[in-house]
């Protein structure tokens, strides 16, 4: 079995785990969530906020335990028992989405016309994921980040504009 599989993951599709919101309209980020599984509390901005940043560091947090073969924390199934002044919630955490995270790098090659729908392009790669454009079946370029390819789209139009200048 392999992790990275989908069809055939180690992993549940979905972790479910605790936390115990607080609303403090003292601090600069008024909402606070305690998540007991990771030990580790969140601020935001709302109560929608701090699910959104709780999940998100559950979720990288989960994925540093694969790396290091340790044992994910069991789901919860109960909700922890709080201050007055707390509210209970769960949080379902998609281990899919984190995946990404720790899977190899595969290097991508597309051809150079790939460039001329980058959301497609995009939609097909993860952030720091090699990617090597071909022109004419020779290769040019390597993108190995999105903030590259914006560098690199930056660069063509720089030169497609000096080209409308200069005709």
């Amino acid at each position: 079995m392999d992790f990275f599989d989908t069809n055939d993951s180690l992993a549940p599709m979905y972790l479910t785990y605790s936390g115990l919101i607080r609303h403090d309209e003292r601090g600069e980020l008024p909402y606070q969530m305690y998540m007991p599984v990771i030990d580790q509390t969140i601020a935001g901005d709302s109560i929608y906020d701090v699910l959104t940043r709780g999940r998100e560091m559950i979720g990288t947090l989960l994925m540093e335990r694969v790396l290091d073969h340790e044992d994910l924390p069991e789901p919860e199934e109960t909700l922890p028992v709080g201050e007055a002044d707390e509210m209970p919630t769960f949080i379902n955490v998609e281990l899919d989405r984190f995946k990404h995270l720790i899977a190899p790098r595969k290097t991508v090659i597309k051809p150079m016309g790939a460039l001329k729908q980058p959301k497609r392009l995009l939609s097909q790669v993860f952030d720091f994921q090699p990617v090597f454009i071909t022109e004419n079946g020779i290769g040019r370029y390597a993108v190995v980040s999105m903030q590259d390819y914006d560098m690199f789209q930056d660069a063509i139009g720089m030169v497609l504009d000096k080209r409308e200048i200069e005709e």
